[in-house]
């Protein structure tokens, strides 16, 4: 995976000595570029090259075989939703969930006037976001 990796950093930066994705990730977004400049996570990366690996290897590799025994796709990056087939993108926790504990006040009751995300101008982004979290627990 290492051999992997360093050629998505060269990808997306030719000069970057960085190694990995997640380091070469802070690095380009440190210095300003724009998400889609900004190479995959580690985690979504491995996923990416489980499905690939599974489309190249297992999928095309038996292509010539008839009625070829295949493993399961749920072993290579996919998940059955609903009688489909789709893929897994990340195992990562969605970024939603992660800024709440990153920009909440720590309100115990809600936000009220005198709270310190009300005086930032918070309010309205926290309130969403207090609502949400609450109903999640």
């Amino acid at each position: 995976m290492a051999l992997i990796e360093r050629f998505v950093v060269l990808l997306y930066s030719r000069t970057s000595s960085q190694t990995t994705v997640n380091k070469a990730r802070q690095e380009l977004s440190s210095k300003g570029n724009r998400t889609e400049n900004i190479p995959p996570t580690q985690a979504a990366l491995l996923q990416h090259t489980r499905r690939a690996v599974y489309q190249a290897g297992h999928i095309w590799g038996n292509a010539p075989v008839p009625k070829p025994t295949l493993p399961s796709p749920s072993d290579w990056g996919w998940q059955k939703i609903e009688n489909e087939w789709k893929a897994v993108w990340t195992l990562l926790p969605q970024a939603q969930q992660i800024c709440y504990k990153l920009i909440h006040c720590g309100c115990k009751k809600g936000c009220t006037r005198h709270c310190k995300c009300v005086r930032q101008r918070k309010f309205a982004r926290h309130s969403s976001l207090h609502r949400e979290q609450k109903s999640l627990i």
